[in-house]
């Protein structure tokens, strides 16, 4: 995942006083206060004047902050915001919906505003025509007057409502047979396989860390997933926010999604087999350990680094494996029995392959060696001569893989 780029901070500075009068004029009388002891050549007042007076048009060319009546009640980041903070969100977010070069802000701090866009940049997954921003200190006698935000956008409104169209096509297709009564954990997981089918991780896709790489190009990398899955789960009304931070030892970007009023971890990347092992893995198929988890689940190998609290994520009724029926709590032989069932249907269907989850390590290294060491999964799988499987001690899960 490339860097989000950070915005710099461009200061105009402004002299404290409007001279009127050239340096030499100035002789035999007494200079202000906050000037003493400064002589200047007459050229260097003179722009001094100049200065002070292009800042005094480009200060009354700007309109006073806009009160900006909030779209974002509701969204994660914007309510993890205090209200001052909130208001700021809220006007940068309007000059982005509306394409606007430069606006005035309700604030004098610059030092917040990286935070406050990357919360709209959290909750928005689908601002694909800008990338980052600046902002503008109007300062008179060191002290800030005015404040203005200017988006930095990769293309001009045109281009952007054209390509919009281009993905507003696809996305279509991807909500296809999606019905508004079905369940949450029934429209993340199809939302979910079909981001993974449909779109391969490619470290130098383009436009990579927006959804045009997703529903466009076809090529991503996880900003571009993360982005894709908010922007889908907004569509289908499930609460969803991007987390940004380490895995890997690297940057990475996954979700969190509400479900029936619980939330859960969601790493679509991580569900790409091709991510983990891109030379061994031949055939692309679909993971679901990362699928709907806990807090403790996804701090074993992710370290999320937002600037807002995150919610303790336990609840585990979503979780891909216990809604599927293939988490265990036991191995006994009626455990036994039906994950050989499981096995031996996904063998007759043809499935390339198939996860079990267990409730502790000791129990998925129990049935590894029961059904894949000792291969007993002959016993359900008729005429399997050759298996492969990879197990995940931290969540608990094997994997076979049928050639």
């Amino acid at each position: 995942m490339k860097r989000v780029r950070i915005c710099r901070n461009k200061k105009r500075w402004t002299i404290g006083l409007l001279l009127a009068l050239m340096s030499g004029a100035l002789a035999g009388c007494k200079l202000p206060d906050e000037f003493a002891g400064i002589v200047r050549p007459v050229e260097e007042v003179v722009s001094s004047v100049r200065q002070n007076m292009e800042l005094k048009q480009q200060m009354d060319a700007l309109e006073l902050p806009k009160d900006v009546q909030s779209i974002s009640k509701g969204r994660y980041a914007y309510e993890a915001l205090s209200d001052e903070k909130q208001k700021i969100y809220d006007q940068m977010l309007d000059a982005v919906m509306n394409h606007e070069a430069e606006v005035t802000l309700s604030t004098s701090e610059g030092r917040h505003l990286e935070d406050i866009f990357n919360c709209i940049k959290a909750d928005y997954g689908g601002l694909f025509w800008v990338e980052s921003f600046r902002y503008t200190q109007y300062q008179r006698n060191g002290q800030t007057e005015m404040m203005s935000f200017s988006p930095n956008y990769t293309m001009t409104q045109e281009e952007r409502l054209s390509m919009q169209k281009k993905i507003d096509r696809k996305v279509k297709k991807y909500l296809k047979g999606i019905k508004d009564g079905d369940s949450d954990y029934d429209k993340v997981r199809r939302i979910y396989r079909r981001l993974i089918e449909n779109v391969d991780y490619e470290l130098e896709s383009e436009n990579n860390q927006n959804i045009i790489s997703v529903f466009v190009d076809q090529k991503t990398v996880c900003q571009g997933y993360a982005s894709a899955m908010q922007y889908l789960m907004e569509r289908l009304d499930i609460p969803c926010v991007i987390i940004t931070g380490m895995a890997k030892g690297g940057p990475h970007a996954w979700n969190l999604v509400q479900l029936d009023g619980e939330w859960y971890y969601v790493d679509v990347t991580w569900g790409n087999s091709k991510y983990h092992d891109d030379e061994e893995n031949d055939v692309k198929y679909v993971e679901y350990d990362y699928l709907n988890i806990t807090t403790e689940e996804m701090l074993q190998d992710h370290n999320p680094q937002m600037k807002f609290e995150l919610p303790e994520c336990t609840a585990v009724e979503n979780n891909y494996f216990v809604q599927e029926g293939m988490y265990f709590t036991d191995l006994d032989e009626k455990s036994i029995a039906k994950i050989g069932a499981i096995l031996k249907k996904a063998y007759e269907k043809g499935k390339s392959s198939i996860a079990i989850k267990f409730a502790d390590s000791q129990l998925c290294t129990q049935a590894k060696e029961y059904f894949l060491t000792d291969y007993h999964i002959s016993d359900y799988c008729s005429g399997l001569e050759t298996v492969y499987y990879k197990t995940d001690m931290q969540l608990n899960i094997f994997v076979v893989i049928f050639p």
